[in-house]
């Protein structure tokens, strides 16, 4: 355990992505001295570039049931927190004939386990409703995917840990992390060519696919297998509802409305710079033939806009070559590695990331003796 200490420890977490965001709630909530240090703006990294699904884990339960299982706790518990960021708007898995007819009852199975209400729906009443999609799919089934919108959720975080006495220092980068007698003591931020020291009594990295490198700045390794995945915005609203292929998690599998726009993606590539975002032009020409097998008349849409993120996924030890890489959290106490007071958070995904919090914050209580419940799944943002 680190030194006791006479009031509540000051707490620094590096990354604004949703992570980090959910990290500075949960101390704050707890009464914990915050600050947030964000080397952008909130959410500009990994956060901003996605569907903005939230998630109701289905994609998730043939492959990893037990984090499809946590995907739709979170889904329910953040649509009730902060509804205002969340349009619940339902999602579908559909099969056409080239998609493995066996994955069908692994898929209802495992939804189950996970407690994910399915229902199958008669092709003809979703083609009445999904005008654009295949008329040759062979089945549906009806989930509870809904959407999340991004700058909405982090304005009402940014606001409920100012509210709650955290501090947030957007555009500004850790420099250096300072440790003594196996104690991370302050960090050194660069922020408009100015350098400031801030002290603390601990350290949360939540910095994403950049948590790497955080860690390297204080000799700690963090492995990760960095995935970047890409998607394209298309004109006009294709579907009502988030389409998926009803088959393995892969590239080219869903496409969600957004307003007056639909987002078709993704792809999933291994990087191993966590800046590289940029959509290359054969991608492009992927995901539009990818769309095209859901969508025959894809091409009838504009594609304006393409984005791209880095996914900071949590290698495992044995890899299933057949199998996604798994998708839930992980939080690394670098205690093993000579250094009490410093916790990594990784993995995961924006559905779980209030648990990711939860988790990262209940070791870092144990660490200074501290028994505060957590309650950021019974407190309602501010709005």
């Amino acid at each position: 355990m680190v030194k006791t200490i006479n009031s509540m420890p000051r707490i620094i977490v590096i990354g604004g992505g949703a992570t980090g965001c959910g990290v500075a709630r949960d101390l704050v909530l707890r009464g914990y001295k915050t600050i947030l240090v964000e080397s952008g703006n909130l959410g500009s990294g990994t956060s901003s570039r996605s569907h903005g699904m939230l998630q109701s884990g289905a994609r998730y339960a043939v492959t990893e049931t037990s984090f499809a299982a946590e995907c739709y706790r979170e889904r329910n518990i953040i649509s009730k927190i902060f509804p205002k960021a969340v349009n619940l708007i339902g999602g579908l898995f559909v099969r056409l004939s080239n998609d493995p007819e066996d994955y069908v009852e692994k898929f209802l199975q495992c939804c189950e386990v996970a407690e994910i209400p399915t229902r199958e729906i008669q092709v003809g009443e979703v083609l009445k409703i999904e005008r654009e999609l295949n008329k040759n799919i062979l089945r549906a089934f009806h989930v509870p995917d809904a959407l999340i919108y991004p700058k909405k959720l982090f304005d009402l975080l940014a606001k409920e840990i100012r509210a709650y006495g955290g501090k947030i220092l957007t555009n500004h980068q850790v420099v250096s992390i300072k440790e003594t007698n196996g104690v991370a003591d302050s960090i050194v931020v660069s922020h408009n060519g100015v350098k400031t020291n801030i002290e603390c009594d601990g350290i949360i990295n939540a910095a994403g696919p950049w948590a790497s490198k955080v860690a390297k700045l204080i000799n700690q390794n963090v492995e990760l297998e960095l995935t970047r995945g890409c998607g394209i915005f298309f004109t006009g609203q294709l579907v009502k509802k988030a389409i998926n292929r009803c088959r393995i998690p892969n590239s080219n599998d869903i496409m969600c409305p957004s307003g007056e726009e639909s987002l078709w993606g993704t792809t999933s590539e291994v990087v191993y710079n966590p800046d590289t975002s940029v959509t290359r032009p054969d991608e492009i020409k992927k995901l539009i033939q990818g769309a095209q097998e859901l969508f025959p008349n894809i091409r009838n849409y504009k594609s304006f806009r393409t984005w791209s993120g880095v996914r900071p996924l949590v290698k495992p030890k044995n890899i299933n070559k057949n199998l996604p890489i798994p998708r839930s959290h992980l939080v690394i106490d670098h205690k093993k590695s000579g250094l009490d007071n410093f916790l990594t958070v990784c993995g995961g995904a924006l559905t779980t990331h209030r648990l990711m919090a939860e988790d990262a914050v209940n070791k870092l209580g144990n660490k200074f003796g501290i028994n505060i419940s957590c309650s950021s799944h019974i407190t309602s943002l501010l709005n």
